[in-house]
Order: C-alpha cells, then structure tokens, then sequence
C-alpha cells in the first residue's frame, strides 16, 4: 500500500469521482491495516477519527478556524449520530465529505460521509457548538464565523 495524496478535493473533483452535489469538499485516503478490527473491516471508531480529520480541514479550508490565532473560536463537537451502511476492507480507497447543513444561535449541524467509489458507505451528523474560552457554556456564534460557516 502507498501513501496517497490527502489534499483537500472540491466540487469538480468529487463530480469526476461519482460524488454528486451539494458535497463539495472531501479528502480521499484508503484503509490502512491499523483501522481494521478482528473482523478484517474497518474498526467504527475509525470512522470517527476520519470525520474528525476532514472536519478539521474542512474548517481550516473554509475559513471557519485556523486553530493558530488566539481569538479563534472554540469549537467542540457536541454529537455525532453515524449510520453505518457497508464495511470497508484494507487497501479500500475511499473519500470524506464535510458540509455545513443548518446554522442555529450558538452551533450548527454538519453532515459527512464516507464514499467507497461512488457508493455511500457511511454517513454521519454532528453538532458543533461555539464555546466559552474555559469550555463552561455556549457562546453565539460571530457575524465573521456565521459569514465562514454558510459559505460552505
């Protein structure tokens, strides 16, 4: 197996992959043996991790933080929900998706997928929420990140 390129996709790239709208960003990678469980399949809690780099990106591609400057926001990931469809095996390429799907007060609701080709192999949302500095409550989100967060 070889290390593959984990440069940010955009639209284009997606639609040449079998990937339709509105996903619009993605990070294609494959299975390596380390995310594998006993059953030779992807491990579930790979899957979380995989999301979590792609949102990362996600965020740091749009705008939304760039986890350097001390006034950016403090983000936390409040809920994941993940619906599990088929396995991947190893060596399987596949592609993260990220989008922004509904912007509230003090967080917003992003859903992600796991594509095997152009077969949905995983889905997820999750609620992620603006806090205070100390993590103690929510903080309504800024004109600027609200701006960031809906030009996705």
């Amino acid at each position: 197996m070889t290390a593959r390129d984990t440069s940010p996709l955009r639209g284009p790239d997606l639609r040449d992959m079998g990937i339709d709208a509105p996903w619009d960003f993605g990070i294609a990678d494959q299975v390596r043996f380390s995310e594998l469980d006993i059953l030779n399949h992807v491990n579930n809690a790979a899957y979380v991790t995989w999301f979590e780099n792609a949102r990362i990106a996600f965020f740091m591609g749009t705008g939304v933080s760039d986890y350097s400057a001390d006034d950016r926001p403090t983000l936390v990931l409040r809920n994941m929900e993940v619906d599990f469809r088929q396995p991947l095996f190893l060596g399987d390429a596949y592609v993260v998706t990220a989008r922004n799907a509904k912007v509230g007060r003090t967080s917003w609701v992003m859903e992600q997928a796991v594509f095997k080709g152009a077969e949905l192999a995983v889905s997820a949302s999750c609620v992620i929420v603006n806090v205070s500095r100390d993590g103690s409550r929510p903080e309504p989100l800024t004109p600027d990140l609200i701006a960031a967060i809906e030009s996705c």
